[in-house]
């Protein structure tokens, strides 16, 4: 995770690759306290960018490492896989919010980033389609 030019690595996450999974972070500016969540299951807590605030013009960039403010991609640093559902709010979401969206997808939308109301460009090859719904098939 980079918070403010800060690097910090989750490591020891049950992540299986080829599935779906639901990933949420949430950071207190004022604090810096900052927690992973991976379906569900928290991280430990930490402290990163005490203080700091996130100002000036807001890009972002989903899908893509960005070496500069806006830019320099490197097609190597690309996400390869499926992503849907990504929300962000101005507010660090409690504990119960966040199970609330694993277990029962129930969470009001993002109030800085929502999903559904993106705008968003397409660079290079990427398929958009409406999220497939789980079915029995028999």
């Amino acid at each position: 995770m980079w918070i403010r030019n800060t690097h910090m690595d989750f490591i020891g996450q049950d992540y299986k690759l080829n599935t779906w999974h639901s990933l949420c972070s949430t950071w207190d500016s004022g604090s810096g306290l900052f927690q992973m969540w991976l379906d569900g299951q928290p991280s430990s807590r930490r402290f990163m960018s005490a203080g700091s605030s996130i100002s000036g013009p807001i890009i972002i960039v989903l899908g893509q490492d960005q070496d500069s403010h806006g830019g320099g991609f490197d097609i190597a640093h690309s996400f390869v896989g499926m992503m849907s559902d990504v929300h962000m709010w101005d507010h660090v979401l409690s504990p119960c919010e966040i199970q609330n969206y694993v277990h029962h997808l129930n969470f009001p939308p993002g109030n800085v980033l929502n999903w559904n109301e993106l705008e968003f460009q397409i660079i290079g090859r990427v398929l958009i389609e409406d999220k497939q719904k789980v079915e029995t098939c028999y």
